[in-house]
């Protein structure tokens, strides 16, 4: 079966009977971090794939604390991440030993039941954090997971003192017609998780635009329920599509602006702009049926992996400490939550909150029935 939508071209790898287990330096129990670095620095070196740019900050804390162990690290989509491991396992090449992308639907129901991939979680954190102690077991299992980020709508708080919506619906009202950006959905996995996830919530969309309009939602003809109805509105009502959330969240939280657009599905984190951009952007959290998706950003080991100790030292580091700080200071960030129950975040909004504010995307949904949210956003 194909994952949430997109294709990529080679086809799948050939079947691994039995994927080669990563070398353990030490039973998970009794982990020995200062053996494990010196059998990291005679592998020399530690090969990562990353989502984010933000990775070659955490690389240089990392060389700073583990001299003696290069790092080479590439900023990619998920996406091309996808495609780069399918095709290289594909051919028995064995590059990269750390993967940090948010692709759950495919990670899950494919690259980790063929091998292509292990989930890793180190047993203690620095510090000597007992890691059961601090991060759940829903972010420990099927894949670890480093942070989570919302997809969201921005508006301009200089203008607008509060919200200038409460209903996804308003959206698609005339007066925001050409004034909706999101990063386009064939770009981005997650953004195409958001509009499948809209789909899985029909229902709650059609209360939502009945709450919104004082009466039930009319379907257009051939439409199958009312989160396609919603897609296809906000189509209709020249939805801006960027090739970044950055364009997005930029256009959005320009300071004096008389009339500035809103964004969709948008990455939280972004809220850091208003320190480093001097943006004004604020989260529409109230948004009604929800302000969008909440996704998760894992950690994985690659199958093979050449470097496996360097790789769980990296790992490890990434998680941080119990301030944010270490590996994963770039991302303690306003609208970043460290899967670490111990890391007080920097928003007013907790992990908590998230469930009340946003839909957690169902991977097993989007990884059944994707393809046909796909299939109709193409069509449009």
């Amino acid at each position: 079966m194909v994952s949430f939508g997109f294709l990529w071209a080679g086809g799948q790898p050939e079947p691994q009977t039995e994927p080669e287990p990563v070398k353990e330096a030490a039973p998970a129990a009794m982990e020995d971090w200062d053996a494990i670095y010196e059998a990291a620095k005679k592998e020399g070196k530690v090969v990562i794939y990353s989502l984010s740019s933000r990775i070659f900050d955490a690389v240089e804390s990392f060389k700073a604390q583990y001299p003696g162990i290069e790092v080479e690290a590439s900023d990619m989509t998920g996406v091309d991440q996808v495609e780069k491991l399918t095709r290289e396992q594909a051919a028995q090449v064995y590059n990269v030993d750390v993967l940090n992308l948010a692709n759950g639907p495919t990670l899950i129901n494919e690259f980790l039941p063929q091998g292509l991939i292990k989930n890793y979680v180190p047993r203690t954190l620095l510090g000597g954090k007992v890691t059961d102690e601090v991060i759940s077991a829903e972010f420990q299992e099927p894949l670890l997971v480093h942070t989570l980020e919302s997809k969201v709508v921005f508006y301009n708080f200089q203008t607008y003192p509060e919200a200038p919506v409460d209903s996804l619906w308003d959206l698609t009202r005339p007066e925001w017609r050409g004034k909706v950006q999101m990063k386009d959905p064939m770009l981005t996995e997650e953004n195409m998780n958001f509009l499948q996830t809209v789909v899985q919530n029909a229902d709650d969309m059609a209360k939502a635009y009945q709450e919104e309009f004082g009466e039930p939602i009319t379907l257009s003809k051939g439409i199958e329920n009312a989160g396609y109805e919603f897609i296809l509105r906000l189509v209709n009502n020249d939805l801006v599509l960027t090739t970044s959330d950055g364009t997005a969240a930029k256009a959005v939280g320009a300071a004096d602006q008389a009339d500035p657009p809103l964004t969709l599905s948008v990455a939280s984190s972004k809220l850091r702009y208003n320190d480093s951009k001097g943006t004004k952007l604020a989260v529409a959290w109230k948004i009604k049926p929800a302000v969008g998706i909440t996704k998760k950003n894992f950690l994985a080991l690659a199958n093979k992996a050449p470097h496996p100790n360097a790789a769980r030292l990296m790992i490890r580091w990434l998680l941080g400490d119990d301030k944010g700080g270490a590996g994963m200071a770039p991302w303690f960030v306003p609208g970043q939550w460290a899967s670490r129950s111990d890391v007080k975040p920097l928003t007013d909004s907790n992990l908590s909150d998230l469930a009340d504010y946003t839909w957690y995307v169902d991977y097993q949904f989007v990884y059944d029935y994707g393809l046909a949210v796909r299939d109709f956003w193409l069509g449009l």
